[in-house]
C-alpha cells in the first residue's frame, strides 16, 4: 500500500499521517509539501516531496516518486476568511484539477480523496443539518471555490480512478493556526496568562453556530470511507456532528479554563464579510457507510488546545 498526502505539513495531514500508520504499519506514506508548516508532526519514515500543484512538472514528479494507490488531497486554500477569490479558487480549482488529471493520465488505479467542506451547504435552517443531496449554496470565496472543485472534478472520475469527497465540517484542535476561532482564542488566553498581552480576549462575532469536530475524529473518517470500503467512481460524504454550537460557547468553555481573569471586546477586523448565522451537517451517510461517531468531546478537544497553546504554541505563533 502507498500512500500519498498533498499537503502533509498542513494542521490535518500530521494527524492524518498519524492516523494511516497506526492502521496500517506496513504502508509506505509520502508527504507533499510547499511553503509554510503548521506544526504538523510526521513519522520519520515518510519523505516529503516539495511540490508546488499549480505547476503540473511538479505534480507528475510527485506521482512518479511515490506511485500511490491512494492519494489524500488536503493542499489548499483552507480558511473561510479568505477574501481574494483569484488566489483561493487557483488553490482549491485548478491545482485540484491538474493534480486529477495527472492521475489519470497515468492510467493506474488510484483511489483518490479529495477535502471539500461543509460550507458548500451556506447557511442551514435550525434543525436541518445538511444532508449529501441538499442544495449547494456557498457563500463567500472559499465555499464557492469547493463547490467548483466538486463540479469540475467530477467528470473525470471513472472505473479506475476512483474518488471520494469528502465535505467536513468545522474541524480543530493542537496545532492548528489561530486564524481559526478556537485556536485564535487559545492562543489569546495563553499569551495573557504568560504576561505577554493585556488581559483582554478580542473576538468577532460570536452568535453564529457551528458544526465542531476534533481533527482526530474527522481523520479518521477521512481513512475509513477511502482505505476500508469498496470503491466507487464518485462519492459525495458529510463529516459532522450534528451539532449546532455556538461561537460564544466555544469562548465560554475555554474561558472556563483560564487561569487569570480576562475581559472580552469585539474586534471589527475578526467579523467575517459572509459570516453564517448557522452551519451544521448530517453525518448519517458516514456513519450508515462506515460505523463512524465522534469520540472526543469538544470541551476535552479545547482543553487539549489550550494546554498546547500554553506548552508550545505560544514559542511558535
Amino acid at each position: 500500500m502507498r500512500i500519498l498526502i498533498t499537503g502533509a505539513t498542513g494542521f490535518v495531514g500530521g494527524y492524518l499521517a498519524a492516523e494511516l500508520a497506526a492502521h496500517y504499519p506496513q504502508a509506505q506514506l509520502f508527504g507533499t509539501t510547499y511553503g509554510q508548516t503548521s506544526g504538523a508532526l510526521l513519522p520519520d519514515n515518510m519523505p516529503l516531496l516539495e511540490a508546488d500543484l499549480r505547476e503540473p512538472a511538479k505534480i507528475r514528479q510527485a506521482l512518479e516518486q511515490s506511485d500511490p494507490d491512494f492519494i489524500f488531497h488536503l493542499a489548499g486554500f483552507a480558511s473561510g476568511a479568505g477574501t481574494d477569490a483569484a488566489v483561493i479558487r487557483a488553490a482549491n480549482v485548478d491545482a485540484t484539477k491538474l493534480l486529477v488529471e495527472a492521475v489519470a493520465e497515468r492510467g493506474k488505479p488510484c483511489r483518490l480523496h479529495l477535502a471539500s467542506t461543509g460550507y458548500v451547504y451556506g447557511t442551514t435552517e435550525p434543525g436541518k443539518p445538511a444532508r449529501e443531496d441538499d442544495t449547494l449554496r456557498p457563500e463567500g470565496p472559499y465555499a464557492q471555490s469547493k463547490a467548483e472543485m466538486e463540479t469540475e472534478i467530477a467528470p473525470l472520475a471513472s472505473g479506475s480512478l476512483s474518488i471520494t469527497v469528502t465535505r467536513a465540517f468545522n474541524h480543530t484542535g493542537p496545532r492548528q493556526t489561530p486564524v481559526f476561532v478556537a485556536p485564535g482564542f487559545a492562543r489569546q488566553l495563553a499569551r495573557i496568562e504568560r504576561g505577554l498581552d493585556t488581559p483582554v480576549v478580542r473576538v468577532g462575532n460570536l452568535e453564529a453556530k457551528r458544526d465542531f469536530l476534533d481533527v482526530r475524529d474527522v481523520v479518521r473518517a477521512y481513512r475509513l470511507l477511502l482505505c476500508e470500503l469498496e470503491p466507487a467512481p464518485w462519492r459525495v460524504v458529510n463529516v459532522a456532528s450534528g451539532d449546532a454550537v455556538a461561537i460564544q460557547t466555544i469562548l465560554d468553555t475555554l474561558l472556563g479554563f483560564a487561569k487569570v481573569d480576562v475581559s472580552v471586546e469585539l474586534d471589527p477586523a475578526r467579523l467575517r464579510p459572509s459570516d453564517m448565522p448557522q452551519c451544521i451537517g448530517s453525518s448519517a451517510l458516514l456513519s450508515s457507510l462506515t460505523g463512524w461517531r465522534t469520540t472526543h468531546s469538544l470541551t476535552d478537544t479545547l482543553l487539549e488546545t489550550l494546554t498546547w497553546w500554553r506548552s508550545t504554541g505560544v514559542d511558535i505563533w
